[in-house]
């Protein structure tokens, strides 16, 4: 069975993406009442599990 990889997106000069991303993270916490952590993830190199 094939194991996909992730890793951390980098937004590090995407402060509009990060603000939108705590946005909705605000907007969660409103609606469901609780806290909701969003993460962004990208594919990563899974070259070495072939």
């Amino acid at each position: 069975m094939r194991r996909e990889t992730y890793e951390f997106a980098d937004l590090d000069n995407r402060e509009d993406l990060l603000q939108e991303l705590r946005s909705l993270e605000s907007r969660m916490k409103h609606e469901l009442g609780y806290d909701v952590a969003l993460i962004a993830y990208t594919p990563g190199d899974d070259s070495h599990d072939k």
